[in-house]
């Protein structure tokens, strides 16, 4: 699997404004659904779960479950609007029921795939540090820090899995092996995508938590112009950079 390795991070920002402006309300109304599935079912799980009722206690532990569970529908929906608006065709912006569906299977197939992976990790150093307990303590703790580093290391990789499916149209291994080789590829400029991600949505939760309604489509605009790497010092990759 040959891919293009440079990830375009300085010109994410104005691609996602240029993106962001071909249909403003899409996104704002696709981030109120995330926000709307994820937060609202949450707290409404809290309440059911304070009420004396038994079967309502159960109503609420499913609520916050469900509240894991139900906004991957509307992010997975704002993850295409962005990789549609910034192709630059905004003859159509609909996603075929066939395609959204395949995504919508590969997706859970990459977050069953992700949680096997990371508690397989976390029962390995567990036993490891088990078994060198037996021996020493001090290598025991060592054991712990140092898969705690490798678990840490490995998601870190994994942050673009699913911008890159839905991006790529892989499937959840490809997702995933993708992933950990653009991340290992540009290792910094991840980190920095990262830290402008979590800086758009900290200022969107500073204004009474209104401001994700545009903080939200921004950071899956920027996820997904990161998802179009480029090859290094390649003039005509340059000029492809901004949509047309």
């Amino acid at each position: 699997m040959d891919h293009s390795s440079d990830l375009p991070l300085i010109t994410a920002l104005p691609r996602a404004w240029m993106a962001f402006s071909k249909a403003p309300w899409r996104h704002v109304g696709l981030s109120a659904l995330v926000l709307i599935s994820g937060i609202g079912l949450a707290l409404i799980g809290q309440d059911l779960r304070g009420m004396p009722a038994p079967w309502l206690n159960r109503l609420g532990d499913l609520s916050v479950l469900s509240s894991l569970v139900v906004p991957i529908v509307p992010s997975l929906a704002l993850l295409e609007l962005a990789d549609h608006c910034l192709t630059g065709n905004q003859r159509e912006l609909k996603t075929p029921r066939r395609r959204a569906r395949w995504v919508l299977r590969q997706t859970f197939t990459l977050l069953v795939l992700e949680g096997i992976f990371l508690a397989g990790g976390v029962a390995v150093m567990q036993s490891l540090s088990w078994a060198l307990g037996t021996i020493s303590p001090t290598l025991a703790g060592f054991s712990v820090i140092a898969g705690s580093l490798v678990l840490l290391h490995w998601i870190y990789t994994q942050v673009m899995a699913l911008p890159l499916l839905v991006h790529h149209h892989h499937h959840a291994l490809e997702a995933m092996a993708h992933s950990r080789q653009l991340v290992n590829n540009n290792g910094l400029k991840v980190l920095a995508m990262l830290g402008l991600i979590t800086g758009l949505n900290l200022l969107g939760l500073l204004v009474a938590s209104l401001g994700l309604l545009l903080s939200l489509p921004f950071s899956a605009l920027v996820l997904m112009a990161c998802c179009r790497s480029q090859t290094p010092w390649r003039s005509d990759s340059r000029r492809n950079m901004l949509p047309t």
